[in-house]
Formats: C-alpha cells, sequence, structure tokens
C-alpha cells in the first residue's frame, strides 16, 4: 500500500513529522539555489513545498499537486509542459505516494531539460521506519511500499542521471511521546549526522545527463567507450585518440 496525501499531511503536524520537515527543507536549502530564470517545479507535501518556496528566488516556481492549493492541478504522472521545458523538479514524498512511481519518474524525465536537477525526497525503511512497520500498533508506516535508494539509483542509471549526493537524515525514531522525542533529539546532532546511514529520510540530488549530438570526428575515447551521441564499446584496439 502505498502513502496516502492525508495520512503525510497529518503526520507532518506531529512533533516527530515536524522534526524530518524541519530536516528535509535545510537539508534541500543546502544542496540547491534557485535562480529567477529557471522553470522549477515542486510536488508533494504541501507544508514542506510551502516554506521552499517562501526562500525560491525564481519567477517561474510552481505547486503541481491535485489540491486547491496547488499553482498548477495536474497528477505527477501526466503533466501538461512540453519535453525538455522544466529545469529543476523537487519531489517531497511523491514517488512514495505513487501507485505507479517508475511511470512518474518518466513523465518528469519528459519535462526535464538537459542537465535537469531533480531533488528526490523519500522514507527510508532501512531505518526506524522499517521497525515501526512491524510493531504492534497503529503507524502510518506499517503495510507500507517503500522506494529504497538502492532501486531510485538503479532508475537514475537506467535513464543516465548522476547522482550527485545522498543524505539520509533524522536518527529519531517517529514517536508520539514528546518526552521520548526530547531525549532522543541528541541523535541529530553533528555527531550522528555525518553517518550518513539509517535516517527516516533521504534527499537524493540528481542531475540529468543527455549526450548531445557531435561529429564522429570529436568522439572521445573513456575507460574503454566511445563517447559521442551514443556510448559505444570499443571493439578494435587502433581507434585514434
Amino acid at each position: 500500500m502505498n502513502f496516502k496525501n492525508t495520512e503525510l499531511n497529518n503526520w507532518y503536524k506531529t512533533n516527530a513529522g515536524i522534526i524530518n520537515s524541519r530536516l528535509i527543507i535545510s537539508t534541500i536549502n543546502k544542496i540547491f539555489s534557485s535562480d529567477v530564470k529557471k522553470n522549477i517545479l515542486y510536488f508533494g507535501e504541501y507544508s514542506i513545498v510551502k516554506k521552499l518556496m517562501d526562500v525560491d528566488q525564481s519567477f517561474n516556481s510552481y505547486y503541481v499537486s491535485l489540491s486547491e492549493k496547488s499553482d498548477i492541478k495536474s497528477e505527477l504522472n501526466k503533466l501538461p509542459f512540453q519535453e525538455s521545458s522544466i529545469d529543476c523538479v523537487i519531489l517531497i514524498h511523491s514517488l512514495d505516494s505513487q501507485n505507479d512511481p517508475h511511470s512518474a519518474f518518466r513523465e518528469i524525465d519528459r519535462v526535464l531539460t538537459d542537465d535537469g536537477k531533480m531533488i528526490t525526497v523519500g522514507f527510508n525503511k532501512n531505518s526506524f521506519l522499517g521497525i515501526y512497520s512491524i510493531m504492534p500498533f497503529k503507524s502510518i508506516f506499517k503495510k507500507k511500499k517503500y522506494i529504497s535508494i538502492g532501486r531510485l539509483s538503479d532508475w537514475m542509471s537506467l535513464f543516465s542521471y548522476e547522482v550527485k549526493q545522498v543524505f539520509n537524515i533524522n536518527k529519531v525514531p517517529p514517536v508520539k511521546n514528546n518526552n521520548i522525542l526530547r531525549n532522543l533529539k541528541f541523535l541529530n546532532n553533528d555527531f550522528f549526522s555525518k553517518v550518513n546511514l539509517f535516517g527516516n529520510c533521504y534527499v537524493i540530488y540528481s542531475c540529468k545527463k543527455t549526450y548531445k549530438y557531435i561529429t564522429v570526428k570529436n568522439w572521445h575515447k573513456k575507460n574503454n567507450i566511445v563517447l559521442g551521441k551514443f556510448s559505444k564499446p570499443i571493439i578494435h584496439n587502433n581507434f585514434d585518440e
């Protein structure tokens, strides 16, 4: 079962969700700065998107959703944009809530420009969330489909994306008890934050790489691969470098 938008909205109003939200926002603000000339699309949890857009300097930034708060009403897998028309896409749990996340990823790839940027935030099952999913009490994290970092990286590799940075954030378990939350806040201090593992959420910053057409004379060899419009393996050893 996928995460429902209403579940995410309600959880991000809890103290555990607020901690998670702050870390997502601070991480994205560290790795990405907007440009007034760039076309930027935001998807997903509105409480996080709003705070990101408050500091966004682009004149062409839009929140895309089916909700009333959206700037553009649309589903993620049917975007009303031309091919290669968007410079950056920021996904806040958007793939977590999709019935067909791979189809949504293909649609994002369609609208992104060459060298377009993608920031993806998702829940990480290899964390306290995985423990919560098997515990015998109510939680939005039970019986959910998680898209792992490895799976998402495989998709990006297939679509020729270069993964720039991967962050595992928020080491504090998503408990409801505020006293326990306060006592466990030390898990998010500088020392534990340097351990880039086991965070409840991941933030992946990637860049689309598209080989542009160049003439055969400009092809070059790198690691036994000819780079041109397409990558072709070297068959003969008499290639002139």
